[in-house]
């Protein structure tokens, strides 16, 4: 029993001697802490009592100042060269003239009628003596001159149909000689334009009345048709209207059997060789 109590008293007697030396040896670690921080906080509250540099006055050296930029060369503008404006192409040019107003070849002018050299005569007459009025003298014989060609003999009126005759014969010939100079592809240019201004007549798109197409009165006539010889040699003795003959002979014709139709188709095929002859013989000379 003893021996247990002074176990146990030796053991509480080092557990107090551990717990000094515990407690001696923090409070030397919290006094070695304090004093090294003690130091610092002083070094602290001396930088911050340092008063603050004065900015000096003089102004701060850029480097654009210290160093003058060197000015870059001008370079030299390049001009663009102008492109020539582009001129008007060959379909520009087709359709300006096919639009034109103005005739591209003209043949001669018909011979006047008769009646027409009637009036021209008569306004001859007056015409000396109408002075600037003469639009409205002019209109007063337009408006007599059928009276007085009534009124007319017959033997003067056969002096002005012989001059109509003598024009027209002048006017036959003047047209064959115009035809055979005429360049061909000016005439088909003139066609074409008065096609067009047929095709807006019609469409009442511009005013005035229709062109007739050039014909070439040197040019061979096409063939006619076995059917239209047998109608010319029929249609002769037949009455009533054209136009009823017309289809009374087409159905007659319908029902001819072969037989019957060879001495037509003979004749349209003979003057079909004559028309192929004098084509090639056309177009060769021109």
């Amino acid at each position: 029993m003893l021996s247990r109590a002074l176990v146990s008293l030796s053991r509480v007697g080092l557990s107090r001697s551990s717990l000094a030396v515990r407690g001696f040896g923090a409070s030397a670690l919290i006094n070695k802490t304090a004093s090294v921080k003690a130091p610092v906080k002083a070094a602290a509250a001396v930088k911050a009592k340092k008063p603050a540099a004065k900015k000096s006055d003089k102004p701060k050296r850029t480097a654009a100042a210290s160093k003058p930029k060197r000015a870059a060369a001008a370079k030299p503008k390049r001009v663009a060269a102008k492109k020539p404006k582009a001129g008007p192409t060959k379909k520009d040019v087709h359709e300006k003239v096919i639009n034109s107003k103005k005739p591209i070849v003209a043949p001669p002018k018909q011979a006047p009628a008769a009646y027409s050299l009637f009036v021209r005569d008569t306004w001859k007459d007056v015409r000396r003596d109408a002075g600037e009025d003469q639009p409205a003298v002019f209109a007063a014989v337009s408006r007599e001159a059928a009276g007085a060609w009534r009124a007319l003999s017959d033997a003067k009126k056969q002096a002005y149909r012989k001059q109509h005759d003598d024009l027209r014969a002048q006017h036959a010939q003047d047209v064959r000689k115009w035809w055979a100079a005429v360049d061909r592809t000016q005439v088909a240019l003139e066609n074409q334009r008065r096609r067009r201004h047929n095709r807006r007549v019609a469409q009442k798109l511009v005013a005035g009345s229709r062109l007739p197409l050039l014909k070439d009165p040197l040019a061979p006539k096409r063939p006619l048709s076995a059917f239209v010889f047998f109608m010319k040699e029929r249609i002769t003795g037949s009455t009533g209207s054209v136009k009823d003959a017309s289809r009374a002979l087409g159905a007659e014709w319908r029902s001819l059997p072969e037989s019957a139709r060879a001495p037509y188709v003979a004749a349209a095929q003979a003057e079909a060789g004559a028309y192929k002859a004098a084509a090639a013989k056309y177009a060769s000379s021109n």
